[in-house]
Order: C-alpha cells, then structure tokens, then sequence
C-alpha cells in the first residue's frame, strides 16, 4: 500500500539486498579494472572515484582505445566555443568511420552523449569504460547489428573550470554547467546559439540515430535507487513512441539492470510534496528547448539518464555504466522492431500531422504507478532568522531524512493531458529578410522552398495583442510573452520569400519554431523582436510568418540552399 511501513524483517531483508548489490558492484568493477591495460583506467579509477577526468585525460584515453581496437574509430564531430575540439567514437564490428559506411552495411545508430552539464560527470567516466569494454572484447556480440556513437565529453569548455560540486557525494572538483559562451547547452536545442550544439544537431542529421541517450545527474528529492530515467515528454511528441518507450523499453532495461548488474532504477522525477510523499512524484521538463525532448520531436527514441548525485561517486560511475550496458544489450535485440517504428512514425508524421490537433495546452496527468525505495522523514521549520540562508522553493521547511527505509507506492505524473489544441496549417511563409530565423531552421534539417515569383493567396496573419518581455534575459536572450490571434486575410505571397511545407518527415519541428505564442518559439526567443515591435510606437506590427492552410494553384518554387 502506498506509503507502508516496513517492518524490522524488511529493513534486514532490505540491507541484505544493498550488500548483494553493493558486492554486484566491487565484483563488476574488479573484473573490469583487474588487469586492464594502465592507459585505459580512467582518472577516476586512479585515483579511487576521489577525482574526475579532465579534458586532455579523456581526450589521452580515447586515442589509447583507438589504437588499441579496430573496432574503434575517432574523430570530432564539432568544436566548442572555446575552440575544443569535440571527441566522437564511433563503435561498430566493421569499424565504420562515417554515416554512409552505416548506410551501406544496414546498421542501425545508437547515439550515447555524456557531460553536456560539465559538473554532472559520472556519464563521461562511464563511457570511458565502455570504450575499454570494446577493447577487451566485451561487447562483440552486442556491437554487431548495430553501430554506437560515443560522445563522452559534450561540454568541454566546462569541463576543466573546476570548482566545489553541488554537494553531493561526487568528487570533491567536478566542472561547471555552462559552456564557454556562460551558455546550459540543455537549453539551446530550439534557439541553436551555441556550437556545441549546432554541432550535435549535424551529427544527428548525418547518423540518424534510432536512440538517443543524454546522461545526466539529479539531485532532487531522497531515494536509494541510484539510476533514474525517463524519455521525451514534450506534449506533442509521438504517442506512439512514448508508449513503446515506458510499455517496452523501460521494463526491458531496468529488468536487465536490477538481474544482472544488481542496480536498482526508478522513472526520474521529484515528489509533488516533500513533507507528505505519497501525493506523488513528478517530472515536469516538458520543454522542446531540452535535449530529449527536442530529439524526440525529431521522431527518434530518447532516454534522459538522471543519476542519483546523493549515492558515492563510484557508485553513480559504476551504476551508469551498468545502465548503459543495458541500453546497449536492450538495443540489441530490439534494434530492428525501434527502427522499423521510427520509418513508419516519420511516414504518418509526413502524412498526417496536419489532420491532428496540434496541443497548446496540457494538464499533467498519471503515467502509471511506480514504487520508490526511499525512507522516513523529518520536518523542522527553517527559524525566520535564517530564511534568507535557504532557497524560497523549499517554502521555510527543511525535510531531511532518517535511518528508517521505507518505500512509497505512488502515481508517478508524466503524462501530458491536451486541455487546447490548433488547427495546423499546409505550410508556413517567411518573409526573405528573415535571414537568422532561414539559418535556424536549415540548421534543424527542415526542408524550406523559394517562391519564385509573387501570387495571390488566402492566409492567416497573427495580429499581436500584447507582448511582455521578461524581467531579466535567459539563457542570452530576453525572452518575449506573446498574445494575439490568427485572422485571414487576402494578400500575395512576395517573389523570394519561403515557403516551409508541413508535409514532411521533421514537421513536428515546426509549429514548435513557428508557432509565435509557443513555448519555446524562435518569436519567443526573439528572433522576431525587431519586426513585431516598431520604432517610436506602442502598437505592435503583426507577426511575420503566414499560414497557408491550402498552397496556392500555380506556385511556382525550388528547394532552397544558401
């Protein structure tokens, strides 16, 4: 039952479990480390999980892998801001180096990306080992119907500015968050100002990848289950995809994780309230501006790998590596089915999209119901002199844990409900001065027509309302709050402007970009801002970008390319 006590034979069967897991672990790493070649033992394992890699000991330890495996094949993919060159592995039997080799021998893509939060490093020393794994043989059979690309360094600008972790049980110096730009490159996945990402986003275009795996930390409310995960969340991602995600895939890899590795895992989130538990426990990133979600509406599988910043660093390296290891095997005996589902997703995307109602509005609701191994807890008010030493989220209440365990059975709320939807149109016009928002979009892979020559058409024009700019700038740029209305109107579609169809495999992209009163809209974002708010006026001009809802008889266009 929700919220049960355990009795003084579950606490002893429980410890039980914790020691078999925890000798699970020491065995798994010895027989990783024991005898291994002294280049491939990562820095954290050198220095017993007090330290973590820097750049050049990643960068020391890919080249030792490489030259050690055919298997293994290097390169960078991008550089950072600060001029960093990007490591890519790529791990195959054949020893594929490029996306055409791929095609060629009909091997699906598995992408794993780890330290896109530079401070959040137990993913980059898991990969680490991965690749040793590769050398030492142990993952040939695994590798061989499908091909991986390891990205174990994402933020490498962030990576060697070190400083005091979040004070979790990691190492004591650990990187930063942002990358060289003072930029959360999680949260660039739609505005596209860093390199870093852009750089990923080609690799993506190049590969495309059937999953997608983005390795993080968590240091949210108290469990004991080291690993938590989810996948895209994004209210209109494909249904179809989140259902295989949490009815298939999870099962699969957290069965594998819990048999043979000996890891507990739970779906990441928070509980809704801490002084009271058993309400619930929630994951609200339902953003496109994050990475999964982004790549999810891309149509491809995603996972967010949240691990447990309160277990020991070596566990979090080890419990990651583990998780990883049972991706990689899941993938290999599903790889064929995920594949197959991502081609018919992206036909019904194509075809489909604009038949739907497009959600602008959602309410959060129940996925399923999860149980959480977690304990008892205190509740103390925080005196009202010291309340200036705590964040105001916690609402003057600490809640702190005690040696009791006790496990919560709760719903779990990740669902998105639809409470408001739109109409999309045929296709979207941008007048030809908008020069940042064409770049945005061809750098998304989103297919963009010319119109060659004016014609008359019937079209819906979004008349702003009101706009409100936020009180400081996010991320780089002041955000906009955008209201208004689509009205229709007849007018000509100007020779040089473009034209972005929706019937096309990455149209779930667009509204996202388009859209101007979305959440994370490029009008949002203010790619728009000197066309919407005039000179010496309080109105406002009208937003930009049309709606076609039917493409005009005799319109003449060419596919663009700059």
């Amino acid at each position: 039952a929700p919220g049960t006590d355990t009795t003084p034979a579950d606490h002893r069967e429980t410890h039980t479990l914790i020691k078999k897991a925890t000798l699970l672990v020491i065995l798994f790493v010895a027989a990783t480390t024991l005898g291994a070649d002294p280049e491939l033992i990562t820095r954290a394992e050198r220095k017993d999980f007090a330290e973590t890699s820097l750049y050049a000991d990643v960068i020391n330890f890919v080249n030792s892998a490489v030259s050690r495996s055919p298997k293994l094949r290097a390169g960078a993919f991008g550089a950072s801001a600060g001029g960093l060159d990007l490591p890519l592995v790529v791990v195959s039997a054949e020893g594929i180096a490029t996306p055409e080799e791929a095609r060629l021998y009909d091997l699906p893509v598995v992408l794993l990306a780890a330290n896109i939060h530079a401070g959040e490093v137990e993913g980059k020393e898991a990969l680490q080992i991965l690749l040793r794994d590769v050398v030492e043989g142990a993952l040939d059979e695994v590798i061989l119907n499908q091909v991986l690309l390891v990205v174990p360094i994402f933020n490498a600008d962030g990576n060697d500015k070190l400083g005091d972790n979040r004070g979790d049980d990691g190492p004591e110096l650990a990187g930063i968050r942002y990358n060289g730009q003072n930029l959360d490159l999680n949260r660039d996945f739609i505005k596209l100002d860093t390199p870093e990402v852009r750089a990923l986003i080609q690799l993506i275009r190049s590969w495309n990848p059937v999953l997608y795996v983005d390795m993080h930390t968590t240091n949210g409310s108290l469990h004991r289950e080291p690993v938590t995960y989810t996948t895209m969340a994004n209210e209109n991602c494909s249904e179809t995809l989140k259902q295989y995600m949490w009815e298939e895939f999870f099962p699969g890899v957290s069965a594998t994780l819990k048999e043979t590795y000996g890891i507990h895992s739970i779906p990441y989130g928070n509980f809704d309230d801490r002084t009271q538990p058993t309400k619930g426990w929630s994951n609200h990133a339902f953003e496109a501006r994050y990475s999964t979600n982004y790549v999810g509406l891309r149509n491809i599988f995603t996972v967010l790998d949240e691990n447990y910043s309160h277990a020991d660093f070596k566990t979090r390296v080890l419990s990651s590596h583990a998780f990883v290891r049972s991706i990689i095997e899941y993938t290999h005996n599903h790889i064929g089915e995920m594949r197959q589902l991502l081609v018919d997703e992206a036909v019904r995307t194509r075809e489909g999209l604009v038949q739907h109602g497009w959600i602008t509005a959602f309410d959060v609701g129940k996925l399923q119901d999860i149980t959480i191994e977690s304990y008892e807890f205190e509740t103390r008010r925080i005196p009202e002199n010291e309340l200036e030493n705590y964040p105001p989220w916690l609402n003057g209440v600490l809640v702190e844990k005690t040696d009791v365990l006790k496990d919560y059975t709760v719903p779990y709320f990740n669902r998105t409900v639809a409470t408001a939807t739109i109409d999309l149109p045929e296709a979207y016009v941008i007048p030809n001065a908008c020069g940042e928002t064409i770049e945005n979009l061809q750098a998304h892979g989103i297919i963009i027509e010319r119109i060659e020559r004016e014609i008359p058409a019937t079209v819906e024009r979004f008349l702003i309302e009101e706009v409100a700019t936020a009180d400081r700038p996010n991320q780089g740029r002041v955000t906009l709050d955008i209201r208004g209305d689509w009205v229709s109107e007849k007018t000509s579609l100007e020779a040089g402007s473009f034209m972005v169809p929706m019937r096309q495999p990455l149209a779930r992209l667009i509204p996202v970009l388009l859209e101007p009163d979305g959440a994370d809209s490029l009008a949002r974002w203010g790619f728009f801002s000197s066309w919407i708010v005039p000179q010496w006026s309080r109105g406002f001009n009208p937003y930009p970008v049309l709606r076609l809802n039917e493409i005009p008889d005799g319109i003449r266009m060419r596919t663009y390319t700059p």
